[in-house]
């Protein structure tokens, strides 16, 4: 059932997202051309203007993607949806699982899309596709970045996570409010950050001895160890919150 609800959601946010995906792809191929062709004013031109358009549609995916997440999560949880999806044979864990991977789901899709923009602009371009990866390998492989990057990948992930799981326990927090439920969430958001912030430096003190452990077994700054096990500990702590007051405390409109 968990992936029939991922299916659902994933389904509603790629139907607002998917178009403007296209469109950046679209534009990535006429700014690759057009530094191929490069015709005295009109390639230009179109440089130019092609630049311009794929800059403006990748700040408005970033923008329509973190509206959309924050929206299925409210509309379909906490308003009138919310009263058809916790009758369905589900448990509440479920149902916030199935916001939360679609939600990271789709935000990893954006990264990919982005990523894929600039492999396309490079094979299109003068600039020899083929060169480029061959650079990039043996840079990899001359500074021994790959362990470091399949390490970013992994805090990419886990920051993406606590970020999205942060943002729905305010929310799920504000709907305790009868009166502004918004103004009240966005509170409670400031809130969580403050506290988080405040704990955060002992907690990082505290496991000093950890990150050091690790950094004598896998060779990673004992900061960034600290880092991705504190940002873990986050995420369980916002799923417990998000879990027990839906399950328990739950106030629909």
């Amino acid at each position: 059932m968990l992936g029939k609800l991922i299916k659902y959601d994933l389904k509603a946010l790629a139907k607002i997202l998917a178009p403007l995906w296209g469109v950046l792809l679209v534009m990535g191929i006429i700014f690759g051309i057009s530094i191929r062709s490069n015709l005295e004013g009109i390639g230009n031109t179109m440089i130019v203007f092609s630049l311009v358009v794929i800059v403006a549609v990748i700040v408005a995916i970033f923008v329509v993607n973190v509206i959309i997440v924050i929206q299925r999560f409210w509309k379909g949880l906490l308003q009138e949806e919310g009263y058809l999806m916790f009758t369905l044979p589900v448990t509440t864990r479920s149902l916030i699982l199935s916001k939360v991977i679609s939600a990271l789901i789709i935000s990893c899709g954006t990264a990919f899309v982005i990523s894929l923009l600039g492999v396309e602009i490079i094979a299109i371009s003068p600039v020899k596709l083929m060169d480029t990866a061959t650079y990039f390998g043996n840079w990899v492989i001359k500074v021994h970045a790959g362990p470091w990057i399949g390490y970013g990948a992994i805090i990419a992930v886990v920051s993406l996570l606590s970020s999205i799981y942060h943002v729905y326990a305010a929310m799920v927090i504000g709907q305790l409010s009868n009166g502004n439920r918004f103004l009240f969430a966005f509170v409670a958001y400031a809130a969580l950050s403050i506290i988080v912030s405040l704990i955060g430096i002992p907690t990082m003190e505290s496991l000093g001895n950890m990150g050091s452990n690790l950094q004598n077994a896998f060779g990673f700054d004992s900061d960034l160890w600290i880092y991705l096990v504190e940002n873990i500990v986050i995420i369980v702590i916002y799923h417990i919150i998000t879990e027990v007051i839906l399950t328990k405390k739950l106030n629909l409109e």
